[in-house]
């Protein structure tokens, strides 16, 4: 089955491959279709990829009041909840990430190892809120998530990226995906994360974990995924040279090596509760 219900809302996730889970938790206004550069190979590595929409997002239901950062944690712990998943490794970029961060200081012991890709620590903070505002206002015009891709896809992937024939492709798909969203639940995301602020909680992380920049992003620049490494006890850090803030898609061969080498050789089956 490929949804589950939270709270009387819908959403939607795919999960395929068999052996140890990893999760894959994309950012704002995309869905789990930004990690198809990512699925095939995790698969061919032994994993089992779990990709969940968030509330709000692609094939999950809409929202209708504000919904943040522990909210969607909150609905990532049912759909772990649903598939009996003891233990898994977990990978977020920018919304995706702080919501990694979440889950990952909440269950210290059942996530083996954690990447958060062009994320943020802090969103509670008046550059942040506007920034935020701003997208929500966009999300809330006509055809508002479109209008939105168009404005910043220039800054989302890399100027070599966009030139590409898989560029090209990322662009159509994601267009798509903005063309059926809807605005005024990405708008009600939008506002929510404004309050998420987990700096003085990095030190509390107790499992490995990996923090990837890109180069060229400045909606999350590399310093600061190079401080939250340095501040997590088992922290490390890799810049992506020629990446932008979707690392994972404008980088993914080389964000995909990185990623496989962090987390590991095959792992054994996932105990289940």
């Amino acid at each position: 089955m490929a949804f589950y219900t939270v709270q009387g809302r819908t959403n939607y996730y795919v999960s395929v491959g068999e052996g140890y889970p990893v999760l894959l938790l994309h950012g704002i206004s995309n869905s789990g279709r930004a990690w198809v550069p990512q699925v095939p190979a995790l698969m061919a590595a032994g994993y089992r990829v779990i990709v969940p929409d968030h509330a709000g997002h692609g094939a999950s239901g809409a929202l209708s009041a504000p919904f943040g950062v522990k909210d969607i944690a909150d609905d990532t712990e049912a759909l772990i909840a649903q598939l009996a998943i003891a233990q898994f490794d977990l990978v977020g970029l920018s919304l995706g990430g702080m919501v990694a961060l979440e889950l990952a200081l909440r269950h210290p012991r059942r996530i083996g190892r954690l990447i958060v890709a062009n994320s943020f620590d802090r969103t509670a903070t008046p550059e942040f809120g506007a920034m935020a505002e701003g997208w929500a206002r966009t999300f809330q015009q006509p055809h508002g998530p479109v209008l939105r891709l168009e404005q910043n896809w220039s800054s989302l992937v890399s100027p070599a990226f966009q030139e590409t024939s898989d560029g090209l492709h990322t662009w159509q798909v994601w267009h798509g995906v903005a063309a059926c969203a809807d605005g005024p639940s990405l708008a009600h995301v939008a506002r929510g994360i404004t309050d998420f602020d987990a700096a003085d909680r990095i030190g509390d992380l107790a499992m490995p974990v990996l923090f990837i920049a890109g180069a060229l992003d400045r909606m999350s620049p590399p310093d600061l995924s190079r401080a939250m490494a340095e501040r997590a006890p088992h922290g490390a850090y890799q810049l992506i040279e020629g990446a932008a803030h979707i690392s994972n898609a404008d980088s993914a061969d080389e964000f995909t090596r990185i990623m496989l080498h962090f987390l590991g050789a095959v792992r054994p089956t996932a105990a289940l509760l």
